[in-house]
């Protein structure tokens, strides 16, 4: 059972009622047993063995470390141990490939006849997400933030609620545990508020990101025939298609969790209409942004190792570029690791990891060089017309990331690119896959007022439910006819996989 599914929708409805029928100190069990139920119904039965050895390891570790320790040492140990088990876990049923693709690469490039061969693991849903999620409730425990929960099944609801099992967000315990523990009251505000977010995700993922999703695989799939600018619109497409995708797929979710009452972070804040890199990424995928941050990149920037080469390299290269040097040290780590949690391969690695580093030491290292270019030209900065190109150009940063996205092989990345200075041979069809353009449009056009509201700190949804109800039903049935209409779903295609639900 997916999210976009009619199954889940019914089995959503059943466990709202139980979840309100339930005495309020009590509902915190339905929400647990629905998990428990999701996690069976989207998984193998045989996988629950690995979410619940993520969950008995964290119980007993920050239980122990806080209660059972007596010296800073003994806190220490039990902390990395607590650490390694999860972080062991992880890359077990993620990452243990990575030394197999690793060496078939040397072999390839030495002429060696090796071929090691792959080992296959069903990794449990939503593993990369609720890891981080534990990472950080055991990082918080050590360091004293929060306090360990001692009920061993409100501790399981943390690690499995399962909004947060398909795609995230990320969350902290200290921001959940009222949330989730705490029964709510009911209120109609929640149950439309929430049914209004999850068809506005609907709308996105069905008729958007699915229908963008066949014009792109279309082009990808052969472009040796659609190079070109078909290419440019290919990678474009998906940037808009990845886009709606994800932030479809936490709309869903975050309505369905306001349905009872809980609350969840908010993952993206209108990024496409970002001036800059740093700007984007604070708005993209917020969760793992500000999880990064808190756990690799501060930790790494005040430790003695990096304090000393910040001494190091402001003796030798003066205080303004020294002081440079630890923050892009820390930086190629912190996105290494981003890069590696999105997938055990070097396309990932390249393009969600040492591409953004190289776009972020550019910008650090010449930071000045901007505000110099628009001094000397005596460029007007404070309008649309430039905010505009400066969304446009942190657009086209990106779109070559996601360029290598689209390729299947980080080998074949070149060849792409080539391609799109390549004018196509004569014969070669450059014919794109029929769409419904007036629905593309509308949703698209919806989808953009949405976000320039939000971005504009006026929120849409607000803003919305402030109409008439006439309004309001007119426009929730004309985007529901258009989603069974116009969206992409049914036999033949999965439209219950999201892209960001495989990382």
């Amino acid at each position: 059972m997916q999210i976009v599914s009619f199954y889940f929708f019914i089995f959503l409805i059943l466990s709202v009622i139980c979840y309100y029928a339930f005495p309020k100190n009590k509902r915190w069990i339905i929400l647990l047993i629905s998990s428990l139920v999701f996690f069976f119904l989207a998984c193998s039965w045989k996988l629950v063995f690995y979410l619940l050895f993520g969950i008995i390891s964290t119980y007993i570790g920050t239980r122990y470390m806080h209660e059972k320790c007596k010296t800073e040492k003994q806190k220490k140990i039990i902390f990395l141990i607590t650490l390694g088990l999860i972080i062991l876990e992880l890359f077990i049923l993620k990452y243990i490939n990575i030394f197999t693709l690793t060496g078939n690469a040397f072999s390839q490039i030495f002429n060696l006849n090796l071929s090691f061969k792959t080992i296959s693991i069903l990794a449990p849903l939503g593993i990369s997400y609720y890891t981080l999620s534990l990472i950080g409730y055991v990082v918080d425990v050590f360091r004293g933030t929060s306090e360990p929960q001692k009920n061993i099944f409100k501790h399981a609801l943390f690690v499995c609620y399962y909004p947060l099992m398909i795609s995230g967000p990320i969350v902290r315990y200290n921001e959940m545990k009222n949330e989730l523990f705490v029964g709510k009251k009911f209120a109609w505000d929640n149950i439309y508020l929430g049914f209004y977010r999850i068809i506005y995700g609907l709308m996105k993922k069905l008729i958007i990101a699915n229908q963008l999703a066949i014009i792109v695989k279309t082009i990808f799939g052969n472009y040796q025939s659609y190079s070109g600018y078909f290419i440019i619109i290919g990678v474009v497409l998906y940037a808009i298609q990845i886009y709606a995708d994800f932030s479809g797929c936490m709309d869903i979710i975050i309505g369905a969790s306001k349905m009872y009452g809980v609350i969840l972070p908010e993952n993206f804040n209108s990024p496409f209409f970002a001036k800059n890199l740093s700007e984007f990424w604070r708005r993209w995928h917020i969760s793992l942004g500000q999880w990064a941050k808190d756990y690799i990149m501060y930790p790494l920037l005040k430790s003695p190792f990096f304090q000393k080469i910040g001494v190091f390299f402001k003796n030798k290269l003066g205080k303004k570029l020294g002081k440079k040097i630890p923050v892009i040290l820390a930086i190629l780590i912190l996105w290494l690791l981003i890069g590696l949690w999105h997938g055990a391969s070097y396309r990932y690695i390249f393009a969600a990891g040492i591409l953004p580093w190289l776009y972020l030491t550019f910008s650090l290292l010449f930071e000045d060089l901007p505000q110099k270019i628009n001094d000397k030209w005596h460029l007007k900065t404070e309008n649309f017309s430039f905010h505009l190109f400066q969304s446009l150009r942190t657009l086209g940063f990106m779109c070559l990331i996601w360029l290598f996205v689209c390729v299947p092989k980080l080998s074949e990345s070149l060849l792409v690119i080539k391609a799109i200075f390549v004018i196509p041979a004569a014969g070669l069809g450059q014919t794109l896959p029929a769409f419904p353009v007036k629905a593309l449009a509308i949703s698209m056009g919806l989808f953009i007022i949405v976000d320039y509201l939000n971005y504009k700190g006026i929120n849409a949804l607000e803003q919305f439910i402030k109409q008439g109800l006439w309004f309001r039903w007119f426009l929730l049935l004309a985007v529901l006819a258009m989603i069974l209409i116009y969206g992409v779903y049914g036999p033949g295609y999965n439209a219950s996989d999201f892209i960001y639900g495989g990382f």
